[in-house]
């Protein structure tokens, strides 16, 4: 374990060399997006100014995403390449500042900044935010990159690395919507403040920022969460496989999907309004109800979208469980590896009946269920079951 460990290490030291060497003395870098082509100037950049000219165009690096054709991404950082190589590699190797770096030339204003929020603004309605002054008897249960949150009867997911304060960063993910604190109270409570009436495990956001668990950013901050709000309207990373990369985004939704795993699969560079499956499924027309027979006996060209938004359903749920984070995972019989030879097959049109597609599920299902003794695993595999019973039910309007 040591051995890989250092191995990593000088990999990850050898990368940044390599970066350095070849980019570091440089002023001016080479960059491409989509179709467009363009020159970033670095000290431009540094200090936040349009930094890249093409065709006789000076542009932000957002701006830049728009114009070379990815404004789907809404993702800049990894749709700007140098090289063959994202300028999100340039950023962590330090070769490009991250824009938060230059918090401590501004640490004054930041505070000034801070003082006036405590105090209460126009962001407040001017009411004084009463914090307690008890401490957290346990700081363990806000660590991690995600804090869940309530505010009423509502609920929601708010991602540290995108807040920034009460009207900017769009950090809170609700199930339909990326809201900021502000949109969020609004919503939920519109007579309450964000700082005290938005909690987290029992704790209001104000007294989160005093205890340096969420970072207030200052109030000329430059930073995109900032400046941007459209930067974030939809999700950082693939809705099916959880990860990041060249994203297309539903604009209907905040979901984003790779568009190889999508269902069907989506050209991301294609022009227009897009809407992912789940929002197609949502728009359509109810059918009258059947019952499960006529349903399995259908043709799965009938049913084609409920098919791909069952899939779709599945192999999010088996990503977002726990166990998708246990090495191996995505090889075992219930991993989405094995989905995923049910999802080439729908692609591929090998089922002819909709009995086809769900018998290759629940085998499966099945096949786990008899051959695991590990309990987190039949557990996720029990789970799964119920989801896709609820909504093959739900999506067939069964009788």
């Amino acid at each position: 374990m040591e051995k890989i460990c250092v191995i990593f290490v000088v990999l990850v030291s050898d990368s940044s060399v390599y970066f350095r060497q070849k980019f570091g003395n440089k002023s001016e870098l080479p960059v491409t997006c989509g179709n467009k082509d363009g020159v970033l100037h670095v000290k431009k950049y540094n200090d936040m100014e349009k930094c890249i000219f093409s065709e006789d165009q000076w542009f932000k690096p957002n701006e830049f995403e728009r114009f070379g054709g990815k404004e789907r991404s809404k993702k800049w950082k990894t749709s700007i390449f140098c090289d063959n190589i994202p300028l999100q590699k340039l950023i962590e190797t330090g070769l490009l500042s991250s824009f938060k770096q230059i918090f401590f030339i501004f640490c004054f204003l930041s505070v000034c900044a801070f003082v006036v929020e405590m105090s209460g603004n126009d962001e407040d309605n001017g009411k004084v935010v009463d914090e307690s002054d008890e401490d957290i008897t346990d700081m363990t249960v806000f660590e991690g990159p995600t804090l869940p949150i309530t505010c009423g009867s509502n609920s929601g997911i708010l991602h540290k690395y995108r807040f920034a304060t009460g009207r900017c960063g769009r950090c809170i993910r609700t199930k339909d919507f990326w809201l900021t604190p502000e949109d969020f109270i609004r919503v939920s409570k519109p007579e309450g403040t964000w700082r005290k009436d938005i909690l987290s495990n029992g704790v209001p956001l104000g007294k989160l920022i005093m205890k340096s668990v969420l970072e207030l950013h200052m109030i000329n901050c430059e930073c995109t969460n900032c400046k941007d709000l459209d930067q974030y309207l939809n999700d950082d990373v693939c809705f099916v496989c959880d990860s990041e990369g060249d994203l297309v985004c539903c604009d209907e939704c905040p979901r984003a999907f790779h568009s190889h795993c999508h269902l069907p699969a989506v050209n991301g560079d294609s022009p227009g309004q897009w809407s992912c499956t789940f929002c197609v499924m949502k728009k359509m027309e109810s059918s009258s109800q059947k019952t499960q027979q006529d349903v399995l006996s259908s043709p799965v060209s009938q049913y084609t979208l409920h098919c791909q938004y069952l899939l779709l359903h599945l192999l999010h749920e088996s990503m977002s469980d726990p166990c998708a984070k246990v090495p191996g995972f995505s090889e075992n019989i219930c991993g989405p590896m094995m989905l995923g030879r049910v999802k080439l097959n729908l692609e591929n049109d090998d089922y002819q009946t909709v009995q086809e597609f769900v018998s290759d599920i629940e085998l499966i299902f099945n096949n786990f269920c008899t051959s695991s003794e590990d309990s987190d695993s039949s557990r996720m595999t029990s789970r799964l079951k119920e989801v896709f019973k609820r909504e093959f039910e739900t999506v067939f309007k069964l009788l």
